[in-house]
């Protein structure tokens, strides 16, 4: 589009949200060869000192968007909002991927619904739980229970997917009852699942590396030992015993800072969903308070009549009984579908504040599950630079005793005689 045309988009979604006459920081830039425009307003108005609202912001951006595609003869973009028929749509769509989801597609390279469509394939394919289990384990999953969902899968990348979003058409509660049969206490965590995945690699790449080892040479004929000058013996590695003691204090410390991170994890998770779960009620108690302002509009427009009205009421009820019956069938008709689209509205609200705290407290729980993955990682590489430590350690003390005992040595049987002469 034209530098005119990016202006303008700006301008129509000013006026969309209500930013009017604000101070804005406007931001046009390529990435992965898609041009877009990024779009910053201060919402304090200086003249009142108030915040302008941005609540409501999604059905203001779909309005936007509908009405630059009409002008620029652009493709339409389906919407949830303001850009849905709710009679041919009534419920809301659901997004194909979240965010955390393609995040970990970004990671891994594998499309999601590629994956989704394997995983349901295995699911429709297997009689029972333990034979969907055995199908997911031979494409390289492992089952694992998760911390607040019931089934998760743990790919060889140690990245953690619901199982009920990874199966079309499947919801938790459908996954519960299929899943019955399977003891969930007896599956790993999905940490422990990660850890498992973590050996199994390291076990295939060692595998790997001895088959690609070259054959050793043949043996050779060693040469008639010349006298030489003594040398050290090479220093001795760490015992098992050594070795497992570091491996113990590691692990021991690193069941303490996981245990500390899952409690943060889990506070920080439940503050955040009584922050959503608040903001969700006042939103609510919001467009109630709006609805029962419009039913008192209503009451209020047809309240019965008083003085001279109330007289020609009487009146018109004995003189046309029929046309006062018809009256007030269609006040009652329209208080009635008052009624009816208030609760569909009230309804779709509380979905679409529902499904974003879904999404939000979703996007949170993957946060913490990479932070818990990527302690195990340093904490692996941790052990591997306590051990050389430990080995650089000791190969210098015995090199301090080498030299200590040289220095006894020549020192045990007094100065050097004769003494050498001086230059």
């Amino acid at each position: 589009m034209s530098p005119e045309q990016w202006q303008h988009c700006v301008e129509v979604l000013e006026k969309e949200l209500g930013f009017e006459g604000q101070p804005r920081a406007v931001v046009l830039h390529q990435k992965q060869g898609r041009q877009h425009l990024h779009v910053v307003w201060a919402r304090t108005d200086i003249d009142t000192m108030t915040l302008r609202s941005d609540s409501m912001n999604y059905p203001a951006h779909e309005r936007a968007s509908k009405a630059l595609e009409l002008e620029f003869g652009h493709e339409p973009v389906p919407g949830k909002h303001a850009k849905r028929d709710r009679e041919k749509q009534p419920e809301f769509p659901n997004a194909a991927v979240n965010h955390a989801e393609w995040q970990q597609a970004e990671r891994t390279g594998i499309n999601p619904a590629e994956r989704k469509d394997q995983i349901t394939a295995l699911k429709q394919a297997s009689d029972s739980p333990q034979a969907f289990m055995r199908a997911l384990e031979e494409q390289g999953y492992l089952l694992a229970k998760g911390e607040r969902r019931d089934f998760v899968l743990v790919d060889e990348a140690g990245e953690v997917y619901s199982l009920s979003r990874q199966i079309h058409g499947m919801k938790a509660a459908d996954l519960r009852e299929y899943m019955k049969g399977l003891d969930s206490e007896s599956l790993p965590t999905a940490e422990q699942a990660a850890q498992l995945q973590q050996q199994i690699h390291d076990a295939r790449n060692q595998a790997a590396e001895k088959q690609a080892e070259p054959a050793p040479p043949e043996p050779v004929q060693p040469e008639p030992a010349q006298p030489v000058e003594q040398t050290p013996k090479e220093t001795k590695g760490l015992s098992p015993e050594e070795i497992q003691a570091i491996q113990k204090a590691v692990a021991d410390r690193q069941a303490r800072a996981a245990a500390d991170m899952r409690q943060r994890q889990e506070n920080e998770y439940n503050h955040t969903r009584d922050i959503f779960d608040r903001e969700m009620a006042e939103k609510l108690a919001d467009r109630d308070a709006m609805q029962k302002a419009e039913r008192a509009r209503f009451a209020r427009e047809n309240a019965p009549a008083t003085g001279v009205d109330q007289l020609i009421d009487r009146f018109q009820r004995w003189w046309n009984p029929k046309l006062v019956q018809e009256r007030n069938a269609d006040r009652d008709s329209r208080k009635q579908e008052m009624e009816n689209r208030q609760t569909k509205e009230r309804a779709d609200y509380a979905a679409k504040l529902k499904q974003a705290r879904d999404i939000d407290l979703g996007n949170l729980s993957e946060r913490h599950a990479q932070q818990l993955r990527d302690r195990a990682l340093r904490t692996k590489e941790d052990l591997e630079r306590y051990i050389r430590q430990q080995e650089s350690a000791r190969r210098l003390a015995e090199m301090r005793e080498r030299e200590r005992q040289q220095e006894r040595e020549r020192t045990r049987d007094g100065p050097e005689w004769p003494p050498p002469r001086a230059r």
